[in-house]
This record gives structure tokens, C-alpha cells and sequence, in this order.
């Protein structure tokens, strides 16, 4: 048992300044950033926003011609999140179900006009659409058009194409996470105000009434800690794939029967047992290894549907350090007229051997998948599967089965407070009935999975709005959470300090709310967020605190 204080409290110090799986931009705002995002913001949310970056892959929509980078397909290197939108312009020849007669027609304009004018032939519609030109101003292309109906191509028109104008250098090519901390708390009970003003207000618990006052904010069912942490020591994208290389975390529940609180304040009591079955820690601590990779995709069927569309996936190494399950399957306190009664049984669920203290490491696989559909300049909508199919097999599990009983009378528990280790060691071994560790063999634990759906819609070209829904399809170590809606803002007053706000309800703690700032100097950027979860500022009952440092290119 003291090993497993002790590893728990390694764990929680190494981990409590880590990160999770929200960076510091989702932490500002509650989770609704997920669609606009570059660089290391993609890692841990969707692969697919991994395509903004290079060249479309296009199926069956063009024919592999003389059209170039700035062509009307190749939409490459930034998003519309990023960049003022703007027209572009091409003149179409003819639409026709015979592809054969498109790329006769594509000759024959080729003859008059030249090898050097970009073309594309479009299928739509069960339609072979021949285009030519690429031009941003309107006047050039109906100049263009008039030369094309005089050379005798009359049914020749205007088609317009809203997309964000071509800027590479705001797509980095590769970014890196220098180091990244996270750690989020809460519980269902205490908040700052009854911290403040029960805890350290310097309260007087011998008052009629008082303890009642102290004790009642403390739920009558459980009383539940949650932890979730981690840190990022190595991360980075370059071009269409992202690594994430050393980034362990942990997730954490303890959950507290009421008893415990009233027996510290409140004593024990004559003929009023007291009941502590309901004792239970779950405790995982992961460090997966990923790779993600996303792309642009051309598919003509969309093409009156979205402007662009991305897809990705990722694959994650999930390499398990610890699993710890400690049940209390029966233990409670009993008095009699002269004596207190403390018996029970306890059973510990580990990947270590509690004597050897030798860790028996896990691993496994999850899968990520994403699509991203810009709709238009303004409006973009994400969907992404997390961890499909996760489970960490561990190569030995060990079972510790303690179980105990002892009476104590007034006299003895006086004396013990002065008990030396050797003492508190003799005492244990006189009333511990069964105390026995044994290997378990092999075994399996699921790991948490998430839908996330998302969107962003830019409102003006420094304000957009974000929001997404998120469930959780399983989730053995954060019991119990509900599915989230999170609505967020992005501004930016200037490029160089955009700011961030948002609130969500559902969850694992009903409400929270969020804010930060990012600071971009040239190829540093500092991004930060800070967040309150079940209640604002001295009612709340939970917080998240991330922030990350990165180098962009």
C-alpha cells in the first residue's frame, strides 16, 4: 500500500503540469476550437486540418494537362480561415456527356489560342466540362472572353470561384512544440468561497450547527476528484504529417463515500456504524506515440456543395505505464460501549507487482480519423472519430487482496498516536488476516473514444465564431460524462495577439468556461488558456490550466 501511495504521487507530480487532449486554444475556449486550425493545433483534434498544407488529391476530375499550381483546381497551401477571399474567374467552352468530344474541343481551342492558356476538364452532373484561364479580375476575363467568342467558341462563359487568395507563407511548413503543460481538477463538492470561508476562514466547528454548516456542502451520495494531465516534450508537424512522440498523460477518479468526512469531523458515534465500501480510484497513465497525415481531396460531386474538402487519419502507439484499480469492497467502522471495531476488505488491481515494484508496460492502437469540409470563405465543419478501437494490452496484471479486522479500545487509540514505524508495523500484522499478491496474467483496458462534430463561421475578418459537440463513446476512468456543446470566439485585434473566450455545458462537470491569448513574434509563438468547470471563478469546482510554446516555419 505505501508503494502505491507513493507511485500514485510520482505520477500526479510528473503529470499534474502536463498535457491533455485539448491544447491551450481549445482550454480558452471550452473546447469549440477545432475546425481553424495549423501546426501544432491539429495534433490531438483532427488529422484532417493536416491538408491545408500542398496540393490536392483529385479523383476523376480533371484531366492532367497544362493546368498549373494556380490552376482552378489547385487550391493549395492555405485555408480560408486564414486569408481574405477573394474571385476567381475562368471562361467555360462546353459541357457534354462525351468526354471524347471535351478533349476534342480542348484541341481545337489549343490550336487558336495556344498551349500555354491553363485548361481542366471538369466531370459534373454525368457532364464533361471544359475550362480554360485562370484570372482574378473581372475585366481581364471578359477580355478574354470576347477573344474566345471570336474565335469561334460562341456559347463560351463566365464561371466564378470564391477562394481565399494564394499566400503560402501563412501555411508553415513545419512547426514544433518546445514544451506544453496541462492539468485539469474538479470535483463535485468544494469551490473556493467554502475553501476561503469554511476551511481557512478560521470557523468555529464547536458552534450548534456549524459542523452541520460545514459538512453540507459535501454531496450525500459520493464525493468525486477527477484528474486529467499530461506533458508535451515532442511534437511537431512538417508539410501533410504530424508526429506526437512524448506526450504521456494521465486520467485519474477518486470517489469518496460521505462517511469519510463525517467520521473526520464528526467522530464516531455509539451503535452508528460507518460504512467506506464505496472507496474506489481509477488511475491511467498512457503515453501514446502518433502519426496523422491529411490531404485536400477533389471530388466533382461536391463541387456546388463545399469549396474544399480534407480528409485524415491518424495512427496511435499506445504505451500504458500504469493502470491501478483500488476497491473497497467491504470496510466500515463499528463501536461498542468501550471499544471501536475498524474491519474490512480491499482489493488492489495493478500492472505491477507490489513487491518486485517491476512495472509490466502495456501496449496498443487507436485509430483517428477526420474530414473537414470548407463550405465557403466563412464557413467550415469538422468531423472526427479519436481513438477508435483503443485498448492497451498489458503483459501481467497482479491482484493484491488485503483484508483485516481489529478492535481498539479508548486506551489504545491514545497510545498509538505515539507509535514509532516498527510500532505501527507489529500493529498491522496483529490484525491483518489475509494479505496476498498474485499474478493475474495478461490482460485488456479500453481506452476512451470521442465523436467530435465542430464548426466555424468567420463573422468579420478579425471575429469568428467556433462551436462543436462532443461524446465520449467509451470511458471506463471519467465515469459518467454527458455529451458536451462548447461555443467559443476567436478575435484578433492584431495578428500578433489574437485572443480567445468560450463556454460549454454537459461535460464532466455540466458548465465551464474559458479564455487565453496567443502570441505570435516571428517564429515563436506562446499560446495559453485558462478555464473554470461547475460554477464561475469562487463557485466553481473545477479547473484547467494549459499552455505551450512552440517555433513555426
Amino acid at each position: 500500500m505505501k508503494f502505491i501511495h507513493q507511485y500514485m504521487l510520482i505520477t500526479g507530480f510528473l503529470l499534474a503540469g502536463g498535457v491533455n487532449d485539448t491544447n491551450p486554444i481549445q482550454t480558452a475556449t471550452a473546447g469549440a476550437y477545432l475546425t481553424r486550425t495549423i501546426g501544432n493545433d491539429i495534433l490531438g483534434l483532427n488529422p484532417a486540418d493536416l491538408g491545408y498544407y500542398g496540393k490536392p488529391i483529385i479523383f476523376g476530375a480533371a484531366e492532367d494537362g497544362k493546368f498549373d499550381t494556380s490552376g482552378l483546381m489547385e487550391k493549395d497551401t492555405v485555408s480560408a480561415s486564414l486569408d481574405f477571399a477573394q474571385n476567381y474567374y475562368s471562361v467555360q467552352l462546353m459541357a457534354s456527356p462525351d468526354k471524347k468530344r471535351a478533349k476534342e474541343t480542348k484541341n481545337i481551342f489549343q490550336n487558336r489560342f495556344g498551349k500555354d492558356v491553363p485548361w481542366i476538364i471538369i466531370k459534373m452532373d454525368s457532364l464533361y466540362k471544359l475550362r480554360v484561364g485562370d484570372f482574378t479580375n473581372r475585366d481581364t476575363v471578359e477580355i478574354f472572353q470576347d477573344s474566345v467568342i471570336a474565335g469561334g467558341f460562341k456559347d463560351a462563359w463566365i464561371v466564378t470561384e470564391n477562394r481565399p487568395m494564394e499566400e503560402p507563407g501563412h501555411m508553415p511548413y513545419f512547426t514544433l512544440t518546445l514544451v506544453g503543460v496541462s492539468l485539469y481538477i474538479g470535483n463535485n463538492a468544494i469551490y473556493p468561497d467554502w475553501i476561503n470561508n469554511q476551511l481557512f476562514g478560521g470557523l468555529d466547528l464547536s458552534g450548534p450547527g456549524n459542523k452541520d454548516d460545514f459538512l453540507s456542502v459535501f454531496p450525500a451520495e459520493n464525493w468525486n476528484l477527477n484528474l486529467v494531465a499530461g506533458i508535451n516534450l515532442m511534437s511537431f508537424t512538417i508539410g501533410n504529417f504530424g508526429f506526437s512522440v512524448l506526450e504521456p498523460k494521465v486520467l485519474g477518479r477518486v470517489i469518496l463515500p460521505p462517511a469519510i468526512m463525517d467520521v473526520l469531523f464528526r467522530g464516531v458515534k455509539f451503535d452508528q456504524p460507518q460504512d467506506f465500501s464505496a472507496l474506489h480510484l481509477n488511475l491511467l497513465s498512457v503515453s501514446p506515440i502518433t502519426v496523422d497525415y491529411g490531404r485536400q481531396l477533389v471530388f466533382p460531386q461536391l463541387e456546388n456543395i463545399v469549396d474544399r474538402f480534407y480528409a485524415g487519419a491518424g495512427l496511435n502507439l499506445l504505451v500504458g505505464l500504469a493502470d491501478i484499480h483500488v476497491d473497497a469492497n467491504r470496510l466500515e467502522i463499528t463501536t461498542t460501549p468501550d471499544s471501536i471495531i475498524i474491519g474490512g476488505k480491499t482489493t488492489i488491481f495493478t500492472n505491477f507487482d507490489l513487491d518486485s515494484r517491476v512495472p509490466a508496460l502495456g501496449t496498443g492502437f487507436s485509430l483517428d480519423l477526420g474530414v473537414i469540409a470548407d463550405i465557403n470563405p466563412q464557413l467550415s465543419v469538422s468531423l472526427a472519430l479519436k481513438d477508435l478501437f483503443g485498448k492497451i494490452t498489458w503483459s501481467e496484471r497482479y491482484i493484491t487482496e488485503n483484508e483485516f479486522s481489529i478492535r481498539l479500545s479508548a486506551e489504545d487509540i491514545d497510545e498509538i498516536k505515539d507509535y514509532n514505524d516498527e510500532q505501527m508495523d507489529s500493529l498491522e500484522q496483529s490484525f491483518t488476516k489475509l494479505d496476498t499478491s498474485y499474478a493475474a496474467g495478461s490482460g485488456k483496458t479500453t481506452y476512451p473514444s470521442q465523436f467530435i462534430l465542430g464548426g466555424s463561421y468567420r463573422i468579420l475578418q478579425d471575429l469568428i465564431v467556433h462551436a462543436s459537440f462532443r461524446h465520449y463513446l467509451n470511458n471506463d476512468y471519467l465515469e459518467g460524462i454527458t455529451p458536451q456543446l462548447s461555443i467559443g470566439v476567436e478575435y484578433e485585434p492584431t495578428p500578433v495577439f489574437p485572443i480567445y473566450c468560450g463556454i460549454g455545458i454537459g461535460g464532466l462537470d455540466g458548465f465551464k468556461w474559458g479564455t487565453g491569448f496567443r502570441l505570435n513574434l516571428g517564429a515563436f509563438q506562446w499560446n495559453t488558456g485558462f478555464g473554470q468547470s461547475g460554477g464561475i471563478f469562487n463557485t466553481s469546482k473545477g479547473m484547467c490550466f494549459s499552455t505551450d510554446f512552440r517555433l513555426i516555419f
